[in-house]
């Protein structure tokens, strides 16, 4: 029994969910497709600066992203990072944008676990400068 069935009161109020951004007017997500799959994207300090690292995945899909951190393998510590759907010199995909507490030098692989409704291809990974 969990606490919907035991008619437990919250002490709190609750507020109905929304979401962070508006409803894009335009999707190319098929609801047809029910699958939900997720892909580790893996990638070096190529084209950092100072103590920022911003990439640019392709995914041919522009719905919003989920992108979680997956291995800093040698990389700084992770202050913040920010993941948008784009689209870059004719390419939809995420922007990936992280700030580390050093400098993002030496480090041997960084990986990310990415989800995004429509997403297909080969997942490339391409600096952004």
């Amino acid at each position: 029994m969990n606490y919907y069935q035991s008619g437990y009161n919250f002490p709190y109020p609750t507020y109905p969910a929304q979401t962070a951004y508006p409803q894009t007017s335009e999707s190319n997500y098929s609801p047809r497709d029910n699958t939900f799959s997720t892909r580790r994207i893996q990638f070096d300090a190529a084209g950092a600066d100072g103590n920022n690292l911003d990439v640019f995945i392709i995914t041919n899909s522009l719905e919003q992203p989920i992108v979680t951190l997956a291995d800093k393998n040698g990389f700084p510590y992770v202050r913040d990072f920010y993941a948008k759907a784009i689209e870059h010199h004719g390419y939809k995909g995420i922007r990936l944008t992280l700030r580390f507490e050093g400098a993002a030098r030496g480090g041997r692989g960084f990986a990310v676990n990415i989800a995004q409704p429509g997403m297909n291809g080969n997942f490339a990974v391409f600096p952004i400068s």
